[in-house]
């Protein structure tokens, strides 16, 4: 069963248009972007729907979730790209940018709740412990921050999942604030974006993450491989980190996504699909469907 037949629901791209909105990493060059993925000089400043159409010809796409691409305009993105869900179909859900400690967040989230499309909010709260151009927080320890933490306590009730994007660094510091909250749905994006692929650093990875896999009510979303590994990743290097990862949260917990258009630095969405597939080869039918869209599906409320 090869990745041009099987349903996959891709629940983290990225629609951006420069011509309506700044995105600070398109104003000048970001040496933290650059940190990440490389020299990013290829992307397009435009990226709408009929080009992900494109791009991803040939693969069995039935639905996507978009991200929001860090504007100075948080909201009026996500009104945007809620339009476009509207007239396009595509994206089906939307992840929209979030701070805890915003003193108009309540109005913020209800903006959110007025657009039919959003799904989820996400904070930005990377923070590497030695490299200053990876540090994407207001401080590092707003996780262990008990007014952050109680901000939280807002999305009650929201139906509204809250991903948490962090370094491999802050796994631990996620787990009582999952733990905190058993009945809002948390999302880890990026596998836990292990920091250090050394034997230590990937044994420190593992058990942050299977310390955060303990709590039923947090899901991971595996993609990023060019942000971990460098855009010249290969499947040999990246087939043990996604393999633990699923081992420790379980398919219904586990999610493929592209990161489009930014993993196309590296390889083509196809491409990448097919790695992906290649690694899971030997699970059931049943768990293929789960990690490559069911689960999303389930997370995000798009069934």
């Amino acid at each position: 069963m090869d990745s041009t037949r099987l349903a996959i629901l891709d629940c983290h791209q990225h629609f951006f248009d420069a011509r309506r909105f700044r995105y600070p990493v398109f104003e000048a060059r970001s040496t933290g972007f650059e940190a990440l993925v490389g020299d990013y000089g290829a992307l397009p400043r435009v990226y709408l729907p009929e080009n992900y159409v494109q791009d991803t010809e040939g693969l069995n796409i039935v639905e996507t979730v978009w991200a929001e691409f860090i504007s100075d305009d948080p909201v009026q993105e996500v009104r945007w790209a809620n339009n476009l869900a509207d007239a396009t179909a595509r994206p089906k859900g939307l992840i929209a940018r979030v701070d805890f400690l915003d003193p108009d967040l309540d109005r913020i989230l209800d903006e959110y709740a007025s657009m039919g499309h959003v799904r989820c909010v996400r904070q930005h709260l990377g923070w590497h412990p030695t490299n200053p151009a990876l540090r994407f927080a207001a401080r590092p320890d707003l996780l262990s921050d008990d007014a952050w933490q109680g901000r939280v306590a807002t999305l009650r009730g929201s139906g509204l999942v809250c991903e948490l994007e962090v370094f491999s660094s802050q796994l631990r510091d996620f787990v009582p604030v999952a733990a905190a909250y058993p009945d809002i749905q948390f999302v880890l994006p990026v596998m836990g974006w292990p920091l250090d692929l050394t034997h230590d650093g990937h044994e420190d990875w593992k058990r942050g993450l299977a310390a955060l896999s303990m709590c039923s009510n947090v899901s991971v979303k595996i993609f990023g491989m060019e942000c971990i590994f460098g855009i010249r990743w290969t499947i040999p290097q990246v087939r043990p980190w996604i393999l633990e990862t699923i081992e420790m949260f379980g398919p219904a917990r586990c999610m493929f996504a592209s990161h489009m258009p930014i993993c196309t630095l590296a390889c083509s969405i196809q491409q990448l699909y097919d790695a992906y597939v290649q690694i899971i080869a030997d699970f059931s039918v049943a768990e293929k469907r789960q990690i490559l869209s069911d689960t999303a599906a389930n997370i995000y409320r798009l069934v």
